[in-house]
């Protein structure tokens, strides 16, 4: 069995294509490509962000399709089905979630009056305390500065959710062109694979077959996982919220633990910053109960995210995905620059894909190095399978075996 799986990956070896970057091409090609695809970005951004989406669709509905093939279900017929039983499903999860959704959040708003005038309560009390202790503040003056201010914000951001209001339409067309073009792509899904591996630019059609494999799996395997771990704390959230409603911590949290909960649930998908923005509404009509109020509630979902951190996360999502955080935010980050909050959501699927491109060229692509007599600049990799291994300590020559077996080249550069 060892013995087959040496062979086995060995052929993999021999059959590993490579990317060979000559000097000129990194000194003059590579920055001219790099600028003409920041410009053209700028330019075709949205047909760009349109095809990423629809891609992103074809991957992981694929694996569907492909289980109703081994049925012996014809492709157009189960591209059908599986974006039928889709929508079913999508559908009625909202039909479950939206109803009571909707009824708290009015419940909320028809309850900030009476919440506010709770709050000036607390705030004469904490005046009477910064009074008692000789503190020279005036809490009403600046709980009111304050209020202001998230007033001011508030008025923007409903002039925002006009503006999106308005632009319906438009998101709606978006999202029929996506959902075509990803039909397109699941119904050609063989010519597409085909031409990819053909056209592969390592020149290795076991190389273009792998590596489809791999992004698919990355990104379908990442998807699954992000929304189970979404279910999971969004759960979690709400009945820890109802719990604290039931006990008395916090009256409004048995009224609103879906609306909460839900929240929770869809600000999980982004990683890092999700848990804080998660957060902020039940602090806030914590805050406007009373300061312990929220103190409780903070508490609660400090708990929350130690229980994510040290057991759901693990246990869901393994350390297969485990990226760097500064690297997830930086492209959370880039996706709210280009698309808002959509681009934040997009940008988090697209983070397993690109960590397998990167390990998968990693050790395709080489360098033509600057020095003379260099060979790569990953070190002594064997990027072309057919070195040999025995003289692994003698860099210089590794992997620079011809297809006769001869000895490598001498690396010292000729003499004029």
């Amino acid at each position: 069995m060892a013995d087959d799986d040496a062979k086995a990956r060995e052929t993999r070896r021999e059959t590993r294509g490579t990317i060979t970057v000559p000097r000129w091409v990194q000194l003059a090609v590579l920055p001219v490509l790099l600028i003409i695809a920041w410009l053209l970005l700028g330019v075709i951004g949205e047909a760009v962000f349109i095809f990423i989406v629809a891609t992103l669709m074809a991957l992981v509905l694929n694996p569907f399709v492909r289980g109703l093939q081994r049925l012996r279900v014809p492709r157009p017929v189960g591209v059908a089905l599986v974006y039928l039983l889709g929508i079913g499903i999508l559908s009625g999860a909202v039909a479950l979630i939206i109803p009571p959704l909707v009824h708290q959040i009015r419940g909320l708003l028809n309850s900030l009056p009476g919440m506010a005038q709770q709050a000036r309560a607390g705030v004469h009390g904490l005046q009477g305390l910064a009074n008692r202790v000789h503190l020279r503040i005036d809490v009403s003056k600046d709980l009111q500065s304050g209020a202001r201010s998230v007033a001011t914000y508030l008025l923007g951001a409903s002039r925002s959710l006009l503006g999106l209001g308005v632009s319906v339409a438009r998101t709606v067309t978006v999202t029929v062109i996506i959902i075509v073009i990803s039909i397109y792509m699941l119904l050609d899904a063989k010519r597409i694979g085909r031409f990819v591996t053909e056209h592969f630019p390592t020149g290795s059609r076991a190389d273009g077959r792998e590596f489809i494999a791999l992004t698919q799996s990355a990104v379908v395997k990442y998807l699954e996982a992000q929304l189970l771990l979404s279910a999971a704390i969004g759960t979690g959230t709400g009945l820890t919220m109802w719990v604290l409603g039931m006990t008395g911590v916090f009256p409004s949290g048995s009224r609103y633990a879906v609306a909460f909960g839900a929240w929770a649930g869809l600000t999980e998908v982004i990683p890092y910053l999700g848990p804080v923005l998660g957060a902020v509404p039940p602090v806030i009509v914590a805050l406007l109960h009373a300061p312990l109020t929220a103190v409780w509630v903070v508490l609660a979902y400090v708990g929350i995210q130690e229980v994510e951190g040290h057991i759901a996360a693990p246990l869901i999502m393994g350390t297969r995905f485990r990226v760097h955080p500064l690297v997830v935010m930086f492209a959370v980050l880039i996706g709210n620059q280009l698309h808002g909050i959509v681009g934040m959501f997009i940008a988090v699927p697209l983070i397993p894909l690109a960590r397998e491109t990167w390990l998968f060229f990693r050790v395709r692509v080489k360098f033509e190095g600057w020095k003379p007599g260099a060979v790569d600049l990953t070190g002594a990799v064997d990027l072309t399978g057919a070195g040999d291994h025995s003289g692994a300590g003698d860099h210089s020559g590794a992997g620079d075996l011809n297809d006769a077996g001869e000895s490598p080249v001498d690396p010292r550069p000729p003499v004029d």
